[in-house]
């Protein structure tokens, strides 16, 4: 008989709280509405669920401008139904214009308690941020897809608890990092992909620990960033008019430890300074892992600015270099080839071993089957002591004979490490 009674027993009504809430956050929001339905008690927690998802159609894309309308219409009135603080909203809508109701939306949730925010919206329709965003001022964790960040009105007194930022393809007001940034005091990561910046990019953020930046610039310099332990700095084409200084924008992560960019960055600064040192006058002890794109490894200019960086990275861990398979049509000359190797061999003479003394792994991603590769590799084994692996990957258009003839050439090198292992990894297309 009790069992009976345990069978008629609303099990889903009788739920903790807590299991209820967590059960409608994890649960798309339609999906979640729905579920409201199954008793009053909880439709009382689907008006106060703390985190609201919403994506426009199948994939995030609607297909007229009357579902952006109806859509936003929704939301406006699950907010207007909403009774609890909202920690959480995000909104992703592709391939339409952004409708009237979306600064009312941005303006409805200015008193909500916002702790993680994100919006994000299509390439042909930019929308252009309300000022009432300005006053999300619990805000940890920020997210804009193709969007238009606005001045900072007058009344803006930063976001104090802002740790994340990630804007994709918005359009910054000129003097939006150095007059946002400050505002910021909290923040930790840092991305901007894509952005139309302006010409000059000086990051001030004391506790930053993470930059990742894709795009185009003509001046990158951290200015106040002691903390910053990774940067990767990607397809930047700088137009050097000015020139940075390598020596200053290294000097100014003493606490780098991930280090990913690629040779355009390295060229300009290269740029800055004819008389790159062989090492930087601030060694980077933190610097453990380095990913450098080198469409040339053949140029004696390139070359000097990834050498100067392994020499100034005593203790660096990884090492993985990527190669443009375009070389191949652009032979290398001797007088380079000679060059380098000279130079690898000089740095060797005079104690460059040691900064290799923690190197255990080695990569060549797009192999050319080039000669200053062999120099390269030849220098590497005969002076890291616990490397393990030595990994090459050859390009899609290197012919597979000479691809062989290449590995054939490198194991008859004799490594320093008896654990060191040389394998050929499939051919990257």
């Amino acid at each position: 008989m009790n069992a009976l009674c345990d069978l008629g027993t609303d099990r889903i009504t009788d739920l903790p709280e807590d299991v209820i809430q967590q059960i409608l956050v994890l649960l798309p929001i339609k999906h979640a509405g729905k579920a409201a339905t199954l008793s009053t008690k909880w439709r009382r927690y689907w008006r106060s669920i703390p985190q609201l998802v919403f994506y426009g159609g199948e994939n995030g894309r609607l297909k007229s401008n009357k579902m952006m309308a109806k859509l936003i219409s929704s939301i406006h009135k699950i907010l207007l139904a909403h009774d609890g603080p909202i920690t959480k909203f995000q909104l992703w809508v592709h391939g339409l214009k952004p409708c009237n109701g979306v600064d009312q939306m941005i303006l409805h949730l200015s008193n909500r308690g916002l702790q993680e925010f994100a919006l994000g919206f299509s390439p042909n329709h930019v929308y252009k941020l309300h000022s009432s965003l300005f006053s999300y001022l619990h805000l940890n964790s920020l997210v804009l897809w193709f969007c238009e960040f606005i001045r900072q009105p007058s009344w803006f007194v930063g976001f104090s608890n802002l740790t994340a930022l990630r804007l994709i393809e918005v359009t910054l007001p000129s003097d939006f990092l150095s007059n946002f940034l400050p505002k910021c005091p909290s923040l930790k990561l840092l991305e901007l992909l894509f952005c139309p910046c302006p010409s000059n990019l000086e990051i001030v953020a004391p506790r930053l620990t993470h930059f990742f930046f894709f795009g185009d610039s003509r001046k990158l310099y951290f200015k106040c960033t002691p903390l910053l332990n990774e940067v990767q700095i990607l397809n930047g084409r700088q137009e050097v008019e000015k020139p940075a200084d390598m020596v200053a924008l290294f000097a100014s992560l003493p606490l780098l430890q991930l280090c990913v960019v690629d040779i355009q960055l390295l060229e300009y600064l290269v740029a800055g300074d004819a008389n790159l040192p062989i090492r930087l006058p601030t060694p980077l002890h933190q610097l453990k892992a380095l990913y450098i794109c080198i469409p040339d490894l053949g140029s004696l200019k390139n070359a000097r600015a990834f050498l100067c960086l392994i020499m100034s990275s005593p203790n660096l861990y990884e090492v993985i270099i990527e190669l443009n398979p375009k070389q191949l049509n652009h032979p290398v000359s001797n007088n380079v080839v000679a060059s380098i190797g000279s130079l690898l061999e000089a740095e060797n003479r005079h104690g460059f071993g040691c900064c290799l003394q923690h190197l255990t792994m080695f990569k060549i991603v797009g192999s050319l089957g080039m000669q200053v590769e062999l120099d390269l590799l030849r220098f590497i084994l005969a002076t890291a002591p616990i490397l393990q692996m030595i990994y090459i990957t050859p390009a899609a258009n290197l012919d597979s004979r000479k691809a062989s003839k290449f590995m054939k050439k490198v194991r008859k090198y004799k490594p320093v490490s008896e654990k060191a292992k040389v394998i050929s990894l499939p051919i990257r297309n």
